[in-house]
């Protein structure tokens, strides 16, 4: 009897779970990949959490959408701090066309291992109060002189990704992008970063997040 109970307990939990995760294809959505490049030879893999810092290593970001939306790419640690020497990026993506993360000048080295990454991407509906106060705060952190000045943006940054109308459980636990995005504009050629890419529905009063590395990316 014990047994018939775990079994329907398991049953309801990975039913839950799946229901949790899944995603409206008839809605607006968004599809990101944090991946690793090694600068020397090019090559490029998924990030995951037993991805070690090294030489010659980046991090960079892959994202597109199904309706146009604002993205926000926030490198953090999990410890709650900025990556050092990284500024977020912040940008408007056109349905259909991918974007490549971050842009010069900036550029997210990965040789020191500052700790555990916790890296955030919001996708926003165009012209929403929180899409425009990260805007505006992200603009500034790019023109800011002084590592105090950076960490209490920084700050208050994170203090607004955590305010932000969007689904927690969503963020840590979306679904692969298997399915292509109609009239994607292919850049990359070798990794094929859709593989392992996370997609999450967004809307005008709901914003999408993912939080990366995810446990299973490979």
């Amino acid at each position: 009897m014990k047994s018939v109970f775990l079994i329907t307990a398991v049953l309801c939990l990975g039913s839950a779970a799946a229901l949790s995760q899944a995603i409206d294809k008839s809605k607006p959505n968004g599809r990101a990949c944090l991946a690793i490049v090694n600068i020397a030879n090019g090559d490029e893999e998924a990030l995951r959490p037993a991805s070690t810092a090294g030489g010659n290593q980046k991090i960079v970001a892959h994202l597109d959408a199904t309706a146009g939306c604002e993205v926000l790419v926030s490198p953090f640690l999990k410890s709650g701090e900025l990556v050092p020497g990284w500024l977020p990026q912040y940008v408007d993506l056109s349905p259909g066309k991918e974007a490549l993360l971050p842009r010069a000048p900036v550029s997210w080295n990965w040789v020191n291992d500052n700790g555990p990454l916790e890296i955030f991407v919001l996708f926003f509906a165009p012209g929403s109060k929180e899409g425009r106060e990260s805007h505006e705060l992200v603009s500034a952190m790019q023109k800011a002189r002084g590592a105090r000045i950076i960490k209490f943006q920084a700050s208050r940054l994170r203090e607004l990704i955590g305010k932000a109308n969007y689904d927690k459980e969503a963020a840590l636990r979306a679904p692969k992008a298997n399915a292509e995005v109609a009239g994607v504009m292919r850049m990359v050629v070798g990794f094929e970063w859709r593989d392992s890419a996370r997609v999450v529905n967004f809307s005008t009063e709901k914003p999408g997040a993912l939080i990366f590395p995810f446990a299973d990316a490979h």
